[in-house]
């Protein structure tokens, strides 16, 4: 938060830089074995093609992702980059690998600070990308098109169907971009919660429980939407929630911050959602759940037949 009250009871900007340094841990396959700007080894483009998850990717860049366009002059050729950081390094490791691009890695001399990982595309590479990705997007999908059309006037992303009863072949895309935007704003979790209750004999009583989630949270609505509607479509049976939480925080601008929206999965389906949807999720702590709800699931089945056996 980039404002707080001060002695007076007034908000305050305030900013406390955090020092850190960079380093590359990955360089550019392509630089590394010689090739030039603009060279590539035979077949590279159709070896992308062959590997990249469309799905994934073009939700993940919706995610934590950026596609930014350098300013130009007149008569030049535009400047862009595509690139995604994250503190989880196996998606950015994945991208990385595919196209042949660096890795950095942020180190933080703040000790709560975790490292971060980037990757950043550029060149034909980036465009190349973003002709695969574009269709599949939905929040930075104006921005994609808006890129290639300064390559090619004509583009006009094709819309992608959801009948998944007439083409089956649209399911793994879709699972796709589920995986990628739960790898990027997605958040799951256990753990022991405590809530308090009054009773008439021996008044305030505490009871200890396990609390588990599933959710997506972004400040755009649009994602959100698309991901709920893929998931109540065939042959997806889950019944997610969204819900708004109205933000009071003030921004750098001393603008209030935008809103969050969460996509909640619920209780009953998250075990099922995490079997589900693991083959899609890059992020290995994440992709662990699965197993740890069933686990849950087991504890809770144990906790019922000793109740049985107790009446």
């Amino acid at each position: 938060m980039a404002y707080k009250k001060n002695a007076d009871g007034i908000q305050q900007y305030y900013y406390t830089p955090h020092d850190s340094i960079q380093k590359i841990i990955q360089k550019d396959w392509l630089k590394d074995h010689g090739y030039k700007q603009g060279q590539f080894p035979p077949g590279f483009f159709e070896n992308v093609e062959k590997t990249l998850k469309r799905g994934y990717w073009a939700y993940a860049i919706d995610g934590d992702g950026w596609i930014r366009i350098k300013k130009q002059k007149k008569g030049r050729v535009c400047k862009f980059d595509v690139g995604i950081k994250l503190k989880d390094r196996e998606p950015v490791q994945e991208l990385a690998d595919i196209y042949g691009v660096s890795i950095a890695r942020t180190d933080y001399k703040n000790d709560n600070w975790e490292p971060s990982y980037v990757t950043r595309i550029h060149g034909k590479r980036a465009l190349h990308f973003l002709r695969l990705i574009c269709p599949y997007m939905t929040e930075k999908r104006k921005k994609a098109t808006q890129v290639i059309n300064k390559f090619d006037p004509n583009y006009h992303p094709p819309k992608i169907s959801m009948n998944f009863r007439k083409n089956s072949d649209l399911i793994e895309p879709h699972m796709g971009m589920v995986g990628g935007f739960f790898d990027t704003e997605g958040s799951v979790g256990i753990k022991i919660a405590t809530q308090k209750y009054k009773t008439k004999k021996l008044g305030g009583r505490f009871c200890n429980f396990i609390r588990s989630w599933v959710n997506f949270t972004n400040t755009d609505l649009r994602p959100l939407r698309k991901i709920k509607k893929i998931l109540e479509t065939w042959p997806f049976n889950f019944k997610p929630t969204i819900y708004m939480h109205k933000t009071t925080t003030l921004g750098k601008g001393g603008k209030t911050d935008k809103n969050n929206y969460q996509l909640h999965i619920p209780t009953a389906q998250q075990l099922l959602f995490m079997k589900m949807f693991s083959p899609w999720i890059l992020i290995t702590r994440k992709r662990e759940y699965a197993d740890k709800f069933e686990r849950q699931k087991q504890i809770y089945k144990i906790c019922d037949e000793n109740k049985m056996v107790r009446k």
